[in-house]
């Protein structure tokens, strides 16, 4: 092999080496670790890295997906299943959006599955009538949330004695027949706390099957409020 081939070689192979030990310029590009897309389970949690940019503000387009962030990570908390988008914009001027997909959690995709009574998205976890110490059940008819006289209106109640937590759902009819209602409310409240009012923007009856009916809760600001209870 002749001296100058040789010394092509050598060129190349440092050009490469310097090449390869160069920094990534994408590294110091405004933009995030998800990408434009991410996907997460309603009541879940994921968390977006911040690249190449020092302070930046975040926004969102609704409430299906909770935002919020912490140096240069976002965490993400899955609402209720949808999506937004959240944008994110550099000190610069530079925008990153991403559009954030909200799916059923598998406690959701298994609700119709077990016919055990039971309130989920109340608690952290979901609240077992049989299994659980202190807890009373109610089905107050022509009554609404607030326990006010109101003709033709079913309200279930799920109550802690002790700690005086509860959370209410009331909507016209007796929940006895599968399909939608319009009109539902859900409270909120006890332990101290001030009572929540949640507008439903609909209320399901799933399925209504020896006895008892899936209901499930929809609302615009929290998870849905999901239950298996006795029909009265």
């Amino acid at each position: 092999m002749s001296m100058n081939k040789i010394c092509n070689i050598i060129a190349v192979f440092f050009l490469l080496l310097i090449a390869a030990c160069r920094p990534d310029a994408s590294l110091d590009k405004f933009s995030l670790s998800c990408g434009s897309a991410l996907t997460i389970r309603e009541a879940e949690q994921s968390v977006i890295e911040v690249r190449g940019g020092g302070n930046y503000a975040i926004e969102t387009d609704n409430r299906n997906a909770a935002c919020n962030k912490n140096g240069n990570i976002i965490t993400v908390d899955g609402v209720k299943v949808g999506q937004c988008t959240l944008t994110v914009t550099s000190e610069g001027g530079e925008v990153a959006t991403c559009v954030i997909t909200i799916e059923k959690s598998a406690a959701q995709k298994d609700f119709l599955v077990f016919s055990n009574p039971r309130i989920e998205n109340w608690m952290p976890e979901p609240v077992y009538v049989e299994r659980t110490d202190g807890l009373q059940v109610t089905c107050e008819k022509d009554t609404d949330v607030a326990g006010a006289y109101a003709p033709g209106t079913t309200t279930y109640g799920f109550y802690f004695v002790e700690t005086g937590e509860f959370c209410r759902l009331s909507a016209p009819g007796d929940f006895t027949a599968k399909g939608n209602i319009a009109g539902g409310i859900v409270a909120i409240g006890g332990n101290n706390k001030s009572t929540q009012y949640y507008l439903c923007e609909n209320v399901a009856v799933l399925n209504v099957l020896n006895g008892k009916a899936w209901i499930e809760a929809s609302m615009s600001t929290r998870s849905d409020i999901r239950m298996v209870v006795e029909l009265y």
